[in-house]
């Protein structure tokens, strides 16, 4: 339950980063606003689970044979490009109005490409589908809300770490699969 729990937070922190940034943008935003957002960036990534999940399983007796490999390169690769994006983004508060709702559902379905591919991988190392992906949906729920929230009060300050972050989470995720095996600490 514990890797599932650091799972959805890796996965969360680009809907965390993106929610920061529209709440700093937009400050206004009411509590209904705020819930709805969060179940915007909630639907996409367990959806873009679901997708993922679907597409793994039905490649699973393709690939058995090096689905640690792939669990690590792609969950290595999407951490890595996470944190790379959060060394290169620049700190912005240019007072543009936030996002209207299409941009904002697209900038959901964005965040959610990584949790379709962890989705894939999911189905390669046959981890249970359901708590995966309850605890996907409530972590982001939550912490979309909260980075409307914390973007409202503090501006983007924390947009940049939390994707690094993530994408450490993710890498170390993607290593322990490998690890695991390979059977090297079993």
């Amino acid at each position: 339950m514990f890797s599932t729990l650091v799972l959805a937070f890796g996965v969360s922190a680009d809907a965390f980063t993106v929610a920061i940034g529209n709440g700093a943008r937009q400050r206004h935003h009411g509590l209904t606003q705020v819930l709805l957002i969060g179940a915007v960036f909630a639907a996409a990534e367990t959806v873009a689970l679901l997708l993922g999940w679907s597409l793994g399983h039905a490649a699973n007796a393709h690939v058995a044979a090096v689905d640690h490999w792939l669990a690590f390169v792609i969950l290595g690769g999407i951490g890595a490009k996470m944190v790379w994006e959060s060394l290169l983004s620049s700190d912005r508060s240019d007072g543009r109005p936030a996002a209207v709702w299409p941009t904002l559902v697209l900038a959901a379905i964005g965040t959610s490409v990584d949790t379709f591919a962890v989705g894939a991988v999911l189905a390669l190392v046959q981890d249970d589908l359901v708590p995966t992906a309850i605890a996907i949906a409530g972590v982001t729920f939550v912490m979309a809300c909260l980075g409307m929230l914390v973007g409202r009060a503090a501006g983007t300050a924390l947009g940049r770490p939390a994707g690094a972050v993530g994408g450490l989470v993710l890498i170390a995720i993607g290593s322990a699969i490998l690890v695991r095996h390979l059977g090297v600490w079993a």
